[in-house]
């Protein structure tokens, strides 16, 4: 008997085969129940290791002992006549059979039926970022349309590596995808503020599809151990629940790896969903920003910083040290450059900075970014924000802003900034949609829910405004700009200012435009001057706010309130020091500002330096015409009005009040406002103005 025939007969290789299947269901099993609980990867090596070492005593086992009625005997005492080999061949058949079955239906479940969960992420610890609380109720905006095939929402990933610490790298990672995803035109994919709500959530898959608006669900989890990152990803169709896809990525740690991995699963998405990606959308997925998985990391820590809940200054200044670290450690590292000069914009918009030294160091970082890749969205982005900050060419900033989102047509906040480019060009109606068009990549996103509801107030739509916020009595206590638009509106369409006073009374001091725009005018209009100052010497004026514009507004409603309480010595003090800042800052060759010049024309015109107050005036007014800021005409008008009428101009100041009752923009002029501001009590004998400042009677409570 040759000896491959005798293997055959003592059923060698029925038990190879028997132990190969066992061995491979085996493994998966373990991945399934490792996986759930969080294991380290070198746990799963093991088991795979130790399978295949045990092959090897398994043949020879088989070789060497047969199974017998009397249970197993060394094959050498067996007498062959009484031999069961074939017997035992049979069942060996019949269990390698059913073990093929078993993973056959394994490899089902896996592949074509719903998925199975993924881990909850880890309980947000104190190293864990909070993300922005979720949009209040309030009516919709635009309710979700129906759902696209071509449509999908990334859920934060699971931070599956057991410490908290790596949160910023798990997030970071799903941010990337998120950031890759938008650049593919045929794609919507909802935005990082509206899915983070999403971390823990008990919602299935077809809750969450309904609440987006999208047909397709990524979820995920992240783990990194020593020198190796294991990403897995699973698709999902959101109406059905059906698994479209899914596939474990376990690789070395590298920044290269880190970036092929999130194109895969990008390449995967738009295939399981029938998109054809063009050659520049293949060639931006396949893009490495950086070899340096350090430099990596450094600019994840930054963002993570930067992007936190609940905005403050200092989360600037933590997160430009970890930039400047991702530069130093990959000088060609174009969206840390970008997320840098960002910061600048930011630095340089708040009036913290705008020496030219500064701006020189500004404009060169965003110079080095486009130098390093032109086409990056990230990029022009800030380019189009030097251009709208800086400079005030909102037509250049547009243009830049289009140039980006053809880059990355997905890009919510690219879609927010063209929409207030074309506001600030008078372009109102393409202005919403652009907003709108934020709104329905980023249904939560509150920044631009508001933006969009002040741009409709600049619009004059107030009833526009009523109908997409919800009542005070039912608003989120925390949302101030949502309430205090509300309550302007209503005052701009009855003249009732309690609704504004209770906002304001309710809230606790912020440093935030509508709070410091509002706080105390809600009682200078109402002529409670003790209020008015009693609000402006709240610590939040006197020692939070360090804007040099804020200390501008703060000095000028001071005079004002002191004018009109009689302590003219106090009032004078006022209206010098607003001139003295306007000095200062053009001997130190600073951009004047327009509200400021504005306010300082008026103190001038207040002091009886009328002919200083009209030429400044004047030379603001012509520096903003109607075709380069929509936003500011109005007010300039407005103001230009008061120190026309303080000159002894009445006619004039009439003209100008004319054209600025009509004119749209920002915190636009009504007759309501006339009709109650002290400051313009010098004018009431005027017939026309009396004209100008009486709203219609039905709706009149009340007399200044």
């Amino acid at each position: 008997m040759g000896f491959f025939t005798e293997l055959k007969r003592r059923n060698v290789f029925r038990v190879g085969i028997a132990y190969i299947v066992g061995s491979w269901l085996l493994a998966q099993v373990a991945d399934l129940a490792l996986d759930v609980i969080g294991a380290p990867d070198i746990v799963l090596r093991s088991v795979v290791v130790l399978l295949a070492i045990g092959f090897f005593p398994a043949v020879i086992f088989a070789w060497a002992f047969e199974l017998t009625p009397e249970g197993l005997k060394r094959e050498s005492k067996v007498d062959q006549g009484q031999s069961i080999a074939a017997h035992t061949g049979k069942k060996l058949n019949v269990v390698t059979i059913l073990m093929v079955i078993a993973a056959v239906a394994f490899v089902a479940v896996e592949r074509y039926l719903p998925g199975r969960a993924m881990p909850a992420a880890e309980t947000a610890s104190p190293q864990s970022r909070p993300e922005k609380a979720p949009l209040p109720a309030m009516n919709p905006v635009a309710a979700p349309s129906p759902a696209s095939e071509k449509s999908i929402a990334v859920l934060p990933f699971a931070n599956r590596s057991n410490q908290a610490d790596d949160l910023f790298f798990t997030d970071g990672i799903h941010d990337d995808l998120l950031t890759q995803l938008a650049k593919i035109h045929d794609l919507m994919v909802i935005s990082r503020t509206s899915v983070m709500e999403y971390r823990d959530t008990s919602k299935n898959m077809k809750q969450i599809g309904e609440e987006l608006g999208v047909g397709t669900i990524l979820e995920g989890g992240i783990q990194r151990v020593g020198d190796r990152v294991r990403i897995n990803a699973q698709l999902i169709e959101a109406t059905t629940d059906k698994h479209l896809w899914a596939e474990t990525f376990d690789r070395e740690l590298t920044a290269e790896n880190i970036f092929d991995i999130q194109s895969e699963i990008a390449r995967k998405i738009v295939q399981a969903i029938a998109i054809e990606l063009t050659p520049e959308e293949e060639q931006q997925l396949s893009e490495v920003p950086t070899q340096n998985l350090a430099a990596y990391e450094a600019y994840l820590r930054a963002r993570e910083i930067y992007f936190g809940a609940n905005y403050a200054r200092s989360k600037e200044s933590a997160a430009q040290p970890w930039l400047e670290k991702a530069i130093a450690l990959d000088p060609e590292y174009t969206q840390a450059y970008a997320q840098l000069a960002d910061i600048y914009g930011q630095t340089y918009w708040r009036g913290i900075d705008t020496s030219e030294a500064f701006l020189e160091k500004y404009r060169a970082t965003i110079d080095r970014a486009l130098e390093l890749n032109p086409n990056s969205p990230e990029a022009l982005r800030v380019s189009a924000n030097y251009h709208y900050r800086v400079e005030n060419d909102y037509q250049r900033s547009m243009t830049l802003q289009k140039q980006a989102l053809e880059k990355a047509p997905g890009n919510v906040d690219l879609h927010g900034d063209l929409g207030l480019s074309l506001r600030r060009l008078g372009l109102w109606e393409e202005s919403i949609a652009s907003f709108r068009k934020a709104l329905e990549l980023d249904p939560a996103n509150r920044f631009w829910q508001n933006i969009m509801i002040e741009t409709m107030a600049a619009n004059r739509d107030w009833q526009g405004v009523l109908d997409k916020t919800v009542p005070l009595e039912d608003a989120d206590s925390d949302d101030l700009d949502g309430q205090s638009n509300r309550a302007l509106a209503q005052f701009n369409l009855t003249g009732d200012l309690k609704p504004l006073q209770r906002v304001f009374e309710s809230m606790d001091p912020v440093d935030s435009t509508n709070y410091m725009s509002f706080s105390a005018r809600v009682h200078w209009l109402q002529r409670d001057v003790e209020a008015t100052i009693e609000v402006l010497n709240d610590p939040i004026w006197t020692d939070v706010s360090t804007r040099s514009e804020r200390v501008e507004l703060r000095n000028y409603q001071l005079a004002n309130a002191y004018r009109l309480k009689g302590e003219s010595d106090k009032a004078e003090m006022y209206y010098e020091e607003i001139i003295a800042d306007l000095d200062r800052s053009m001997g130190a060759g600073l951009q004047v500002r327009t509200n400021s010049g504005m306010n300082a024309a008026i103190a001038m015109a207040r002091l009886g330096r009328f002919e200083e107050a009209l030429g400044l005036a004047e030379q603001l007014v012509n520096e903003a015409p109607m075709e380069r800021d929509a936003m500011l005409r109005g007010r300039l008008l407005a103001n230009r009005a008061m120190v026309r009428g303080l000159a002894g101009d009445q006619q004039g100041a009439i003209e100008d009040l004319a054209v600025a009752l009509q004119a749209r923009g920002s915190q636009p002029l009504t007759a309501w406002d006339l009709y109650y501001d002290p400051d313009w009590d010098f004018m009431r004998d005027n017939p026309r103005f009396i004209e100008l400042a009486t709203p219609p009677a039905e709706i009149r409570t009340s007399k200044p």
